[in-house]
């Protein structure tokens, strides 16, 4: 078990002082228990006012230990300044198991350019007048007055072609209208028939098995679980009525194995597989709408 004290969350830069225009590269790590439920912080377009956010990776989240047993929550952010000054960044927070943690407060020094007094203030060259000279620009620019000339003419000529062409009437393509867990159950189907984790595929078979049952409890319960981590989503079911605690276990056991397999931390064997894509249907046809259920459409042709 990993204690509390082995629990941390810091910010690193690499550097503290820029001239303005200049870029920091700042990043957030959060390390806690892998089964510990976590709440990264949220960056938006700044820190403060006068530090902005340039560019942010997505939240990485890697696994190590002898058993796996510590998760590590990681993020690259870009931040730069226009506003020279010193400027103290209060100590970010995430939580952890619902209880808050701050990160280290640090500094960064927003300096101006240096300009060199010695020089004496002197205005810039004036414009340069150069005659004007029709064979030279023709010369230049002839492409920009040919071709949109050869474009407007192949244009108008469509336009005439299809313009006298015979008008029939085209009936509107038919809207399949379809449940979500008939969809979500057609591609368990699928998934089974492609045999992958017998063929050694096990890793695109549970990145396969976990997005039908992200898709699935997206589309069914209208939370983004395409867009969560592990922990986030297993947080929203929770807050729902809509779960048993059998069904919130059985999903945060398969979407965290299927975490440890992207990693190449696990290889679950074949017993295994069978029992998790069974539990996938299971919690489907468990959760399913019989009547008024929203439906997904698809356009055929």
């Amino acid at each position: 078990m990993i204690s509390a004290q082995e629990q941390s969350f810091r910010v690193d830069i690499d550097r503290e002082n820029i001239v303005i225009g200049e870029q920091v590269r700042m990043t957030i790590t959060l390390k806690c228990h892998a089964a510990d439920s976590t709440v990264f912080p949220l960056i938006g377009d700044t820190l403060i006012r006068e530090i902005e956010v340039v560019s942010k990776s997505k939240i990485d989240t890697a696994f190590s230990g002898d058993q796996l047993d510590q998760k590590i929550l990681s993020q690259n952010i870009v931040l730069t300044s226009f506003d020279s000054g010193y400027y103290a960044i209060a100590p970010l927070v995430a939580h952890i198991n619902d209880e808050m943690v701050e990160s280290n407060p640090f500094l960064i020094s927003v300096q101006t350019i240096a300009i060199d007094t010695a020089k004496g203030i002197y205005d810039i060259r004036g414009i340069a007048d150069v005659p004007f000279s029709l064979k030279e620009w023709l010369k230049e620019y002839w492409p920009w007055i040919v071709f949109p000339l050869i474009a407007l003419a192949a244009i108008l000529y469509f336009i005439l072609i299809w313009s006298k062409r015979p008008t029939l009437k085209s009936e509107p393509k038919p809207k399949v209208i379809r449940p979500f867990h008939e969809i979500a159950l057609e591609r368990l189907d699928k998934l089974e028939q492609e045999k992958l984790w017998q063929s050694g595929q096990i890793k695109l078979f549970y990145i396969e098995l976990s997005d039908i049952l992200r898709e699935y409890i997206e589309h069914r319960f209208n939370i983004p679980a395409m867009e969560q981590t592990t922990d986030e989503i297993i947080t929203s079911m929770r807050r729902s009525p809509d779960f048993s605690h059998e069904q919130i276990d059985k999903t945060r056991r398969l979407l965290f194995l299927s975490d440890l397999v992207k990693f190449a931390k696990e290889k679950p064997v074949g017993s295994e597989n069978e029992m998790n894509i069974a539990m996938v249907r299971a919690f489907i046809i468990e959760s399913k709408l019989d009547v008024n259920e929203p439906k997904l459409e698809q356009e055929n042709g």
